[in-house]
């Protein structure tokens, strides 16, 4: 992992990041805390340190101590990583390891309205409300006409599907929104059925 980051780093001029797990398996075999050293020294700029081991998946707490004692002994921004689902998670992650910030993985997947969410209160210690369902609404159009654009019909279509059970999250209804949406292969179709629970909502 040294020897690649190393080549990277020579062969390029940009600034080159790593992205790692605290190690493989047991507390005995985590190797961050050296390997962060070993990083640095070969001209990594930042470390962006998943607080799981490989072995857990994504299974288990994340154990954000790992990110605060890799910070201590390198003078590269360390972001810390797993487990940082809302604004109040971005805030506990940065007040416990005193990282210069956080990474958003999956949660970002199906409330991409984290980052905002994250921004207003780290900015200006305000909790925002959560999206409109007009805002859910509007997002699921926006990202099925891109993914169109794309790829194409239908797989653009399909693809989008994974997102829906974030973006539908707690509009009235949503269940049964999804299984139509699901069941739907074409833009136009899709789009039409996004209408019309538009129109539902301001009924």
């Amino acid at each position: 992992m040294v020897a690649m980051a190393r080549m990277v780093t020579e062969t390029v001029s940009l600034p080159v990041t790593v992205k790692t797990r605290i190690g493989y398996g047991p507390e005995s075999h985590m190797p961050i805390v050296d390997l962060a050293r070993r990083l640095e020294d070969a001209g990594v700029r930042a470390i962006t340190l998943h607080c799981r081991t490989a072995q857990m998946g994504h299974g288990g707490a994340a154990d954000w101590t790992w990110a605060a004692k890799t910070r201590e002994v390198v003078s590269v921004p360390v972001l810390v990583n797993g487990d940082v689902k809302t604004a109040d998670d971005a805030q506990r992650a940065l007040r416990e390891t005193g990282c210069a910030g956080v990474m958003v993985g999956r949660a970002a997947i199906d409330h991409p309205w984290v980052f905002r969410e994250a921004r207003a209160l780290l900015d200006h210690g305000v909790h925002l409300p959560g999206p409109t369902p007009e805002e859910r609404l509007e997002l699921c159009r926006r990202h099925l006409l891109a993914n169109v654009a794309h790829r194409g019909e239908p797989f653009g279509v399909r693809v989008t599907r994974r997102h829906l059970s974030g973006y539908l999250s707690g509009l009235r209804g949503a269940a049964a929104l999804r299984r139509t949406l699901l069941f739907c292969d074409s833009l136009d179709g899709c789009l039409s059925i996004l209408a019309e629970a538009g129109e539902r909502l301001a009924a």
